[in-house]
């Protein structure tokens, strides 16, 4: 079961880079800099996302698969999912291209990935 441990401790490494590049793309449109002039801000946040989200349904899958835990431990996954989508939602909102910088929406972004993060430490 090692393997578990590895991907649960990939799934956090990717949820605080995930934060660095969200905190990262907020700080330079605030500044007025376009960020999608750089190729990695462009695609990792991206990359890392998908990554994070293949980890978090591994881990979901294998200690379902290996009785772990019932369904019905996983209650917090609800509020976490939840947040992860209003996450997307406003992160989409505040980088929208074409758009001015929302710094409403940004902030409303960075409130719902920390929730996520908080949901999934405290469960």
């Amino acid at each position: 079961m090692e393997y578990l441990s590895t991907i649960l401790k990939a799934h956090i490494g990717l949820a605080y880079i995930s934060l660095i590049l969200l905190l990262t793309r907020g700080f330079l449109s605030s500044k007025m800099v376009d960020w999608r002039q750089y190729k990695i801000l462009r695609i990792a946040p991206h990359a890392v996302d998908t990554l994070l989200l293949v980890t978090g349904i591994a881990a979901v899958a294998i200690f379902l698969a290996y009785d772990f835990f019932t369904l019905a431990q996983f209650s917090w996954l609800l509020p976490k999912l939840l947040f992860l989508v209003l996450y997307i939602i406003f992160a989409t909102k505040a980088f929208k291209k074409g758009q001015p910088f929302s710094l409403k929406f940004y902030l409303l972004a960075v409130v719902s990935f920390l929730l996520v993060m908080l949901t999934a430490t405290f469960h």
